[in-house]
């Protein structure tokens, strides 16, 4: 993927640095700014900030070109992982996005760091912490990580290999990129992965839980399973007997006369319950017939009343009005009220008051002889009710006296019964759980076996899927031929032990005529090695479209410990020539970007930037009174 860094800013200042396509160079004293002009690159590329004090919460922008695309990219040089990152598209679709740094946030949909990927076409995976354990947790491989291929930093440039020795983890991220770009990681090895770390998991727990119950096994008195199972029939016979004692002390109390006074204690008690629902009844019955004689008494008593009012009201005529006291006249005829002129009501005879009153009477006579019947038969049921509760009493009393007589007798029979079944059951019970025991470590051992082979067989399928790919084999080929080549033409010092120059297909480190690079033991030739690496890489991907690298190449101190004279300075100037014939043949896709404290010892390049302790890369500004500082 194209990938040119066409302008460099620092927003508030004067400072502007265009690049173009092909090689350029900054260069200047060491204390001028290059590293830092190299740590704003990487930071508008999506690496983590790590700048100068000079710089720190700056703010730098820059115009890249990523394949047909370009884009204006406005960073602040904070380590915050929530900085916004301003972006937005020049011509095309003119896109506009504002992410933050690093961590995503409510609200947003992808980083600054995971838009990169997305820019470049670079797979977003998640990787074991630790490779040998497939148990650690999973961490995403990122911008940062994928750049190590185009940036050779100058702490690293003469000491290691993308500083992987003394880092562990980035040393594991290297790796993975390396398998990632080359199609050694693919989509179903990452599967098998992800499957070998839930097995290996799996089997872990299994067989920590496995090794615990043994060893608690080995304590006790249970650990062997023959033994148990024989303890088991003997207890279950022994059981089985004590259980038979049990049956024939229960069918020694059942007597011929325990059992019929248990028969009637049982008649005792139906009829006692038979007799408390009667005397509930008939208790109801009489209240009822209590309250229906005081219903009849006093409508008697208001018969009474009308035949009175009838009898002693019936003549009287009113004279005088009984409101105003004024002389009533004489008016209305018979069938009308004097006061009022109105017919008066229909009222009942005064026989038909009195023969409603004699019916009244006779039902209330009736109705008090009803209750006198049911307070007596009220009296007789509680009267049999009593009588049955102390015959079922006496009944009660002769069955213990019984019972307690058999149970005197045999009550240390009782107790060795009772004690030999109780002791019996709870040694069962322990035989049974310490079985069980066994039956768990069984069936983890038929898992942790199934688990084990499952295991091997991904181990195997995970290797092969590494070196099953012809294509894979040929762009490692073509790798190992370009690392030669750049050594040669570097002229790179050689040693005879072994000759031929290649990467190493298990840790994809560089070997050197049989030397690792930890063997070099120069700072100069590990320069050459370091450089003659990443060149190769991008050689190997300006020729292989399936290999996702971006084709951006940034060395800082390229000439660290190289020398500047004689057959070093040649050296040099071979390292230089073969740099700019890479980025001159591939000028349209390949951008190299170079720093030194000296000018090139060639011509034909751009130096896009030349710093000095008096022009740094933070241009000074000036106080009132006319003396320069340094902004920090």
């Amino acid at each position: 993927m194209r990938l040119r860094i066409e302008e460099l800013t620092l927003v508030g200042t004067s400072r502007t640095v265009r690049f173009k396509p092909g090689m350029n160079a900054v260069i200047g004293s060491m204390s001028g700014g290059k590293t830092a002009t190299v740590s704003c690159l990487r930071a508008l590329l999506g690496a983590e900030v790590s700048v100068v004090p000079e710089l720190r919460g700056r703010t730098a922008s820059g115009t890249v070109l990523v394949g047909d695309r370009r884009f204006r990219i406005v960073r602040q040089l904070v380590s915050t992982p929530t900085a916004k990152v301003d972006i937005a598209e020049i011509g095309g679709q003119q896109e506009v996005w504002r992410l933050p740094a690093t961590q995503l946030q409510a609200g947003y949909d992808q980083t600054f760091r995971n838009w990169w990927l997305s820019m470049l076409g670079l797979p977003r995976v998640r990787v074991p912490r630790a490779p040998t354990d497939e148990t650690s947790p999973l961490i995403p491989v990122t911008i940062s990580d994928y750049l190590m291929y185009c940036v050779l930093r100058q702490k690293e440039i003469d000491t290691s290999v993308f500083g992987t020795p003394d880092n562990t983890q980035k040393n594991i991220k290297r790796k993975y990129v390396f398998e990632i770009l080359y199609g050694l990681y693919d989509p179903e090895a990452a599967g098998l992965r992800e499957r070998l770390r839930k097995v290996t998991t799996e089997l872990n727990a299994l067989t920590a839980d496995a090794a615990t119950l043994e060893r608690i096994l080995e304590t006790t008195a249970f650990a062997s399973r023959a033994l148990l199972e024989v303890q088991l029939q003997q207890t279950e016979l022994e059981l089985n007997e004590a259980r038979q004692s049990d049956l024939a002390l229960t069918a020694d109390l059942a007597d011929p006369s325990t059992v019929s006074l248990r028969q009637e204690i049982a008649e005792s008690e139906v009829q006692l319950a038979r007799m408390g629902e009667a005397s509930s009844s008939e208790a109801v019955s009489v209240a009822r017939l209590k309250e229906l004689r005081d219903q009849l008494i006093a409508q008697s008593r208001r018969l009474t009343r009308a035949l009175v009012a009838e009898r002693l009201l019936n003549d009287f005529e009113f004279h005088t009005c009984p409101r105003c006291g004024a002389g009533v006249p004489e008016r209305g005829d018979d069938d009308t009220c004097r006061l009022c002129l109105q017919p008066p009501p229909q009222v009942p005879a005064p026989s038909t008051l009195a023969a409603e009153q004699d019916r009244v009477i006779e039902q209330i006579s009736e109705t008090e002889d009803l209750i006198a019947r049911s307070e007596r038969r009220l009296e007789e049921l509680k009267a049999a009710h009593s009588a049955q509760a102390r015959r079922r009493a006496e009944l009660g009393e002769t069955l213990d006296r019984a019972t307690a007589t058999y149970i005197t007798d045999q009550a240390e029979r009782i107790r060795t019964v009772a004690a030999r079944q109780a002791r019996l059951e709870e040694h069962l019970g322990r035989i049974n759980d310490a079985l069980k025991v066994h039956d768990r470590l069984q069936g983890q051992g038929s898992r942790i076996t199934e688990l084990e082979r499952e295991q091997e067989d991904l181990n195997e399928r995970i290797a092969a899927s590494r070196h099953s790919n012809t294509a894979v084999h040929e762009r490692l080929d073509k790798l190992d031929g370009a690392f030669e080549a750049a050594l040669r033409s570097f002229d790179a010092p050689r040693f005879d032990k072994q000759s031929g120059s290649r990467i190493n297909r298990d840790t994809y480190m560089p070997i050197v005529d049989g030397r690792s690079f930890a063997d070099l033991q120069s700072q100069g030739v590990e320069v050459l090695v370091n450089v003659a690496h990443v060149l190769a890489h991008q050689q190997v991907a300006l020729s292989d479209d399936g290999i996702p690298l971006p084709n951006l190449l940034i060395i800082d101190g390229i000439s660290s410990n190289v020398g500047h004279e004689g057959v070093d300075l040649e050296r040099l100037r071979k390292m230089y020539s073969t740099l700019l014939e890479a980025a001159t043949e591939h000028i349209d896709q390949l951008q190299i970007i170079v720093t030194d404290n000296d000018s090139p010892p060639i011509d034909g390049l751009h130096k896009a930037l030349e710093l000095s302790d008096a022009d740094r890369l933070v241009p000074p500004t000036s106080t009132d009174d006319g003396d320069d500082v340094h902004t920090e």
